[in-house]
């Protein structure tokens, strides 16, 4: 039996208006979706902890955050940088800080090849910070990424300077433990809960001063879980630890 071509019409226009609601409710989506995904949050005491989320190796990105990092060396005087780096990597960039040559550097770049990091960039970021804010000291937080490279050599330059019994190797090596935990289980909220863990640690060192942070911005809204909704992300952690004092903002490229 044919459909009358009248119903047909109907039909089809149908279609045609369902197709055109299914489209604008994708883009209102996507909107509310971005509106909610870069709205900075401010926090209702006064900010203490300076996050910002980053997407890794976007090279745009690079020369904003040095921006933000100078301006707070120089007009809020921060000295501590957090970074989305395994502690290892941290003081291998802090001992460099203190070298007339880069070698230290061209060295890590190396051990990041394959990773999001390794681009000339972020080379030139640091080099920025050690030319521009000097006093900068550098905390990794993460997991033991590069644990048998960097990790390794780090705890062979402890050995060579007669610090393997001091807690810079136990540090170092629990990084190292973190990191073949992660990589065996691939398990990201161990990897959320542990980079918590650490940033705690490093933290409650410093008295309450005021420091920012470079993440992934998975890990750096207090607002939301980890980017598999498994657990809470790392700053929504630390706002329950610390209470609200952080403030965030992602790190965006500039729109021309």
């Amino acid at each position: 039996m044919s459909v009358p071509f009248n119903k047909l019409n109907k039909r089809k226009k149908l279609a045609i208006v369902l197709s055109t609601l299914m489209v604008l409710s994708l883009i209102l989506a996507f909107v509310i979706y971005n509106k909610i995904r870069y709205t900075p949050y401010i926090p209702s005491k006064p900010a203490q902890i300076f996050l910002y989320g980053e997407q890794h190796g976007e090279k745009e990105l690079y020369e904003k955050e040095f921006e933000l990092w100078q301006h707070y060396y120089e007009h809020d005087g921060m000295r501590y940088l957090f970074m989305e780096q395994p502690y290892y990597t941290a003081e291998f960039l802090n001992l460099w800080m203190t070298r007339d040559d880069d070698d230290i550097l061209d060295q890590l770049y190396a051990c990041w090849e394959g990773t999001a990091t390794h681009v000339p960039e972020v080379k030139e970021f640091y080099k920025k910070i050690k030319t521009y804010c000097p006093e900068t000291i550098f905390l990794g937080t993460d997991v033991g990424h590069q644990y048998g490279s960097i990790g390794e050599s780090y705890l062979n330059y402890l050995k060579q300077s007669g610090e393997d019994n001091s807690e810079k190797y136990q540090i170092a090596q629990n990084t190292i433990n973190q990191g073949k935990n992660y990589y065996e289980t691939n398990d990201d909220v161990y990897r959320e809960n542990a980079m918590t863990e650490n940033f705690i640690k490093m933290y409650d060192q410093l008295n309450g001063a005021k420091i920012m942070g470079i993440y992934g911005g998975a890990h750096t809204d207090p607002r939301k879980k980890n980017w598999n909704h498994k657990v809470d992300c790392m700053a929504k952690q630390l706002k329950a630890y610390y209470g609200d004092v952080i403030e965030y903002q992602e790190v965006r490229k500039v729109r021309k």
